[in-house]
């Protein structure tokens, strides 16, 4: 039997810990030690836009070597990442410097004949020519991909060989802007079908006869040329230098994304150690991604898969809402949590690097280790076990390769959609129907695809195998093409004796009689487990006919079970069997709540916050912009690629002066500042939330009344990061290293005081709220009540709140129930006694123990994140729950492309920090 109650570093979290600062291995030593408190388990090493230290330069290399030492000493396991920013393969503009032979090309067809320097040929009154992106590379082409190897991988090798784990690779792709070209393509075609691939380009976008068999030919191609080039190549290069592989994919959700970017995902996966995947937003999708992952990992015999997640949550996602996200994953394959992202700086663009911050920065850091050992444990035994899954429904990527066109290719590009029946697009809503089907029926399954059954595909009696699974039924969905040794398994699968069926002929398991609530299953001899995921927002009451005990996953702690749970929202519940019988139900007491309303008594909070986003900005001493954002400045700025001297005035109204009065500052050494027109001695008072947050007490220059907060600075850049904008534009890969060598950015009032809210209020979407007025400072109140904490004096405010109140009992039952937003941890107290944290539901527990007739106490110390402080807090939509760069400028610039003005709102959108009563 697993041990449940421990768990080891290997299945515990490997965050993406973005190197995105100047680095000094002091401080790359100290968040180490954060992170191996907090129950990490390694790190990736990931050089990000922002890094002011040579990438894999010496100082690079000696912070990697101090990392690589602390783990040593904790036993994590450090990983290096094999780019800077993404996608990977161009080797920080080295692969890519060779020369078009090495850079990415696309293949491109207009009317009529003619001969440029990039023409390929003229075929039936078509001119097939090629396109260049000098910024990617060629993942066709073997040759390139050692280069690559060479100048990241080796490095690593040469100084840490044995002394990292491994490394990751992220996003590779063949073509983000339609069918990829490479010089290696006509002899590869020919060499594998013994025909001319120049005869068959007008197959590729135009629909005639054959045109389906060559698409297919050309796709199947592409896909092994990436396969074998790219990941075979490095993985095979890691497994000779003793090192793991891991990273994953672009595009991976859909049958049409997949088709351009990897040909398709699944024989991919064969060539990494973890395979994994990414996931995006605050948001579950109908997706292919986990399927195909987790099914190609279980065939290949592959225990863990890795899920980069999270990112564009933004700031205000929950614990309740990450376990869901990743959850959602788990229970369709992923087991192990890479988290997006933990910053090594906030400073500047990095705090808008696709946020959330799941770092120190955040107020809750200090109590994220339960999160972490629940996802930790869960992964852990989902990875070992046999998932007891019957049935194989054959993947149609070949179909979609050869329902191909050109006008498949312009709706890829122009993310619209096809509801054409013979359209890709409707082929993929049909699959992803009948993966939906089947789990209603909670019905386990695997992906086959056709390639990975071409390597690993065969018949045993009456199974069909593939790698170290075998399955006793096929489903095979809606499909125009197979390919030859499809059939001929199928053939023979069903000669002897195989069930061939759709899923509405599969009959449904009656596990468990919620068809919303989704299921997997483990079983490890002595014992059998079964994982059941509530992703909606109802509440059901189920009936479960496995298992005996429920597993808390946040200890491992075994209770009894008798088959009835209450699903709340995003819960859900580990049941395990060991064969020893249920116990008989135990009768549950009517309880009553405590009521949480009225005014509770402030003991302790953490300082507030006024962000100061607005202010009149001056150009070489002209007004550019009254009461502008100041985003607009930096970004003015870097317009006319030249110094330029900037002065910005913020103004303040303040009826009460704490004491101290600290104005938060970003980088104040390149700043003259004045309060008041008084210049201000910049003492550095230490730092909030993050390092580069520097407190300068600003207490003996304020005034009662209106006060103006100037700072003046000569802004330059060097040439190479206006080149770093202009390359930028074109292609992502530079604008995911883009570096500034001066910011400026939003600051912050901090310290002991209330901020008034002079105006009004409109209810959004989305748990948030619209304020439309002045701030004002103002003395701290010693009461609150617990709903809408952010229009009582707290607007901006990130940090934790402690209250209490007095509440009378007498001979009922008592429990604590609530519901809570825009808060990731609440932690109780009931007469002095501690209650377990609360992160996600069951907000719900039996507190009669604890309370006595007559008087009592109850303390709640509620803990919320950085959403209204840093936002986005100016968006039209409210609260956002696909948070990038873009989400947080006004004005296009390199971080947006054609914004619309009605998306944005000069109003403060603050989301609700509550608690309250659980209604009904």
């Amino acid at each position: 039997m697993i041990n449940s109650k421990n768990v080891p570093k290997e299945y515990r979290p490997i965050p993406f810990w973005s190197w995105n600062e100047k680095l000094d291995t002091e401080e790359s030593v100290r968040q180490v030690e954060e992170m191996n408190a907090r129950g990490m388990g390694g790190f990736f090493m990931h050089a990000r836009g922002g890094l002011q230290t040579e990438y894999m330069g010496g100082e690079w290399f000696a912070n990697v070597e101090a990392c690589v030492r602390k783990c040593e000493e904790n036993g994590m396991y450090p990983w290096a990442y094999d780019e800077n920013g993404w996608p990977s393969g161009f080797g920080n503009g080295i692969v890519n410097g060779k020369g078009v032979e090495y850079q990415q090309k696309y293949l491109r067809v207009e009317e009529g004949e003619r001969n440029t320097d990039r023409t390929i040929a003229n075929v039936d009154g078509y001119h097939f020519y090629y396109d260049v992106n000098p910024f990617y590379v060629d993942t066709l082409d073997g040759k390139v991909i050692k280069e690559f190897i060479d100048n990241i991988y080796q490095p690593y090798y040469d100084r840490f060989a044995g002394k990292i784990a491994g490394i990751f690779t992220d996003e590779p792709q063949i073509s983000r802007d339609g069918i990829p070209w490479s010089f290696i393509l006509p002899e590869e075609y020919e060499k594998m079908y013994g025909e001319s691939l120049i005869d068959g380009l007008p197959l590729l976008f135009f629909d005639r006869n054959g045109c389906k068999e060559t698409r297919v030919k050309f796709w199947k191609l592409v896909c092994q040329l990436f396969s074998q080039n790219y990941m075979k190549q490095i993985y095979d290069w890691c497994g000779a230098h003793k090192l793991k592989l891991t990273g994953h994919l672009v595009l991976e959700e859909f049958l049409q994304s997949q088709l351009t970017t990897n040909g398709a995902c699944m024989p991919h996966y064969e060539y990494m150690t973890i395979p994994g995947m990414d996931w995006l937003g605050r948001h579950n999708i109908r997706s292919l991604t986990p399927y195909q992952v987790g099914s190609a990992a279980r065939q290949l015999g592959k225990k863990q898969v890795l899920s980069e997640t999270f990112a564009m949550c933004g700031h205000n996602v929950g614990h309740d809402e990450l376990k869901w996200i990743f959850e959602h994953q788990m229970v369709r394959g992923a087991n192990l949590l890479c988290q997006h992202l933990e910053g090594y700086s906030n400073r500047g663009l990095r705090k808008r690097d696709y946020p959330p911050a799941l770092y120190i920065q955040q107020p809750w850091w200090k109590d994220s280790e339960a999160f972490h050992d629940a996802m930790s444990r869960t992964g852990m035994l989902l990875s070992q076990g046999d998932d007891g899954v019957e049935v194989l429904v054959i993947h149609p990527q070949t179909t979609a390769w050869a329902l191909c066109n050109k006008e498949s290719l312009d709706r890829i590009n122009e993310a619209s959609k096809g509801n054409t029946p013979d359209s890709i697009e409707r082929l993929n809503e049909d699959f992803l129907d009948l993966l939906e089907q089947l789990e209603r029926k909670h019905v386990n399954f695997h992906l086959g695809d056709e390639i990975l059954m071409e390597r690993h595909g065969r018949v045993k009696g009456n199974r069909i195998v593939i790698g170290e699974k075998s399955y006793s039924t096929v489903i095979l969905p809606r499909h125009e093409i197979l390919l030859e040794n499809t059939k001929r398994l199928l053939e023979e699968f069903t000669a002897n004796g195989g069930r061939i069926t759709d899923a509405e002929n599969t009959a449904a398991n009656d596990i468990i009689d919620i068809p919303e609530i989704t299921y997997c299953e483990r079983h490890y001899g002595e014992y059998d487990m079964y994982y059941f995921v509530n992703s909606t927002e109802h509440t059901f009451n189920a009936y479960i006919k496995a298992g005996n005990k429920t597993m808390n996953p946040i200890t491992g702690e075994l209770s009894e079970f008798d088959g009835h749970h209450v699903f709340r929202k995003y819960e859900s519940l580990i049941v395990t069997d060991d064969r020893t019988g249920r116990k008989a139900a135990v009768i549950q007491p009517e309880l009553t709540p405590i009521d949480l309303g009225g005014e509770w008594n402030i003991t302790s909070v953490s300082e507030n916050i006024l962000t100061m986003d607005y202010c009149d900005y001056y150009f070489d001493d002209r007004l550019i912009e009254k009461n502008g954002y100041i985003l607009n400045a930096t970004y003015r700025a870097l317009d006319l690629c030249r110094p330029v001297k900037i002065k910005c005035e913020y103004k303040v109204r303040i009826n009460y002066i704490p004491r101290p009065l600290y104005l938060v500052c970003e980088t104040p050494e390149i700043f003259e500042i004045r309060v008041n027109d008084e210049k201000i001695e910049k003492t550095d008072c230490g730092y909030f939330a993050d390092k580069a947050f520097r407190r300068l007490d600003i207490t003996k220059y304020v005034k009662i009344g209106e006060n103006i907060i100037t700072t003046v600075v000569d802004f330059r850049q060097s040439e190479a990061v206006y080149e770093g904008i202009r390359k930028s534009r074109i292609f992502e890969s530079e604008k995911n290293k883009l570096t500034f060598e001066m910011e400026m950015e939003q600051m912050y009032l901090l310290g002991d005081f209330s901020v008034d809210t002079v105006g009004s209020y409109e209810e959004l979407d989305r748990e948030a709220c619209r304020f439309s007025g002045s701030f004002v400072i103002e003395k701290p109140g010693g009461t609150i009540s617990l709903e809408n904490i952010q229009r009582q004096g707290f607007p901006f405010f990130a940090g934790e709140i402690t209250v209490k109140k007095i509440f009378s009992a007498g001979d009922t039952r008592l429990m604590l129930d609530f519901v809570k937003t825009g808060i990731n941890f609440v932690k109780a107290r009931i007469n002095g006694r501690r209650l377990p944290q609360f992160m996600w539901e069951p907000y719900t527990v039996d507190v009669s123990g604890l309370v006595r007739e007559g008087e009592n106490e109850i303390e709640l110390t509620l803990v919320n994140n950085l959403r209204n402080m840093q936002g986005p807090l100016h968006l039209a939509e409210g609260e956002s729950y696909r948070v990038a760069p873009a989400s947080f400028y006004k004005e296009n610039c390199v971080w947006t492309n054609d914004l619309s003005a009605d998306r944005w709102n000069d109003d403060y959108c603050f989301v609700n920090v509550s608690v309250k009563n659980r209604e009904g």
